[in-house]
C-alpha cells in the first residue's frame, strides 16, 4: 500500500501487489481441496485474453474507469461464489454452519453492493451516465429500507430458514443498494466513491475466502 502511494514508487508498489496474489493464487491451487484445473485454465485464459489488452490499451487518463470495471468484477465474482456456496449446501439438504453462513452472507451483500456500485461509478467516468448527482425523493429511507431487507433477509437465513429465494432476495436488495447509494454522487468524487468501492470487494472477498475456508 506504501509504494503506490506516491508516483515515483507506484511501478514498484504494482510488481509487489501482483507478486502477493501470484502467491497466493498458487497456494490455493496447491490445496489438495482444488480440483477441475480446466475449468481453472480456462477462467485464467478468458480473464488474460480480456484483461491484459484492456489494461495496455486504456489511456492514463481513463485509468478511475478500468479500476472501477475491474472492481466490479472483482465484487460480481464474489456475489456469485457466495450464492454457489450456499446453494451447493441446499443441495446437499443442508444449511451451512454457522461460522461458514455468516461470511457466506456478508460476502453476498458486500460484493453485490460493490459490482452494482462500481458499474454506476464507471458509467458516470465514462459519460454514459450524467456526471451531476442522481437522486430521487426519500433517497435515504429507500436505502435505509434497502438495507433491513438485506439484512433481515440475511438474519432469516442464518436463523435457520433454507431458501434460496431469500438469498435471492438479499442480492438484488444489495444490487439496487448499490446503485442508489452511488447514483446521487457526482463525477468529480467518483475517484472517492471507487476507493471506498475497492476496499469493500477486499472485505467481501476476504469473507468469501473464510467462507470456502481458504487460508491463502
Amino acid at each position: 500500500m506504501r509504494g503506490v502511494t506516491h508516483p515515483t514508487t507506484a511501478r514498484r508498489g504494482n510488481w509487489t501487489a501482483a507478486a502477493g496474489m501470484t502467491i497466493a493464487v498458487v497456494a490455493t491451487l496447491l490445496d489438495e481441496r482444488v480440483g477441475d484445473f480446466d475449468l481453472i485454465a480456462l477462467g485464467i485464459a478468458v480473464g488474460t485474453v480480456i484483461g491484459v489488452p484492456a489494461a495496455r490499451q486504456v489511456k492514463m487518463t481513463a485509468m478511475p474507469q478500468m479500476v472501477a470495471l475491474f472492481n466490479g468484477v472483482g465484487g460480481g465474482a464474489v456475489a456469485l461464489i457466495s450464492w454457489a456456496e450456499y446453494r451447493g449446501a441446499l443441495e446437499f439438504g443442508t444449511n451451512p454452519e454457522l461460522e461458514t453462513l455468516i461470511p457466506i452472507l456478508f460476502a453476498a451483500i458486500i460484493g453485490s453492493i460493490s459490482f452494482w456500485g462500481s458499474n454506476i461509478a464507471f458509467a458516470k467516468l465514462q459519460g454514459i451516465l450524467p456526471g451531476k448527482p442522481i437522486g430521487v425523493p426519500g433517497q435515504q429511507f429507500i436505502n435505509l429500507a434497502l438495507l433491513l431487507v438485506a439484512v433481515g433477509a440475511a438474519v432469516a437465513i442464518a436463523a435457520g430458514s433454507e431458501s434460496e429465494g431469500l438469498f435471492v432476495l438479499i442480492l438484488v436488495a444489495a444490487a439496487v443498494l448499490g446503485n442508489m447509494v452511488v447514483l446521487p454522487i457526482g463525477g468529480a468524487d467518483m475517484p472517492v466513491v471507487i476507493s471506498l468501492l475497492n476496499a469493500l470487494t477486499g472485505l467481501s472477498a476476504a469473507a468469501a475466502g473464510m467462507a470456502l475456508d481458504n487460508v491463502a
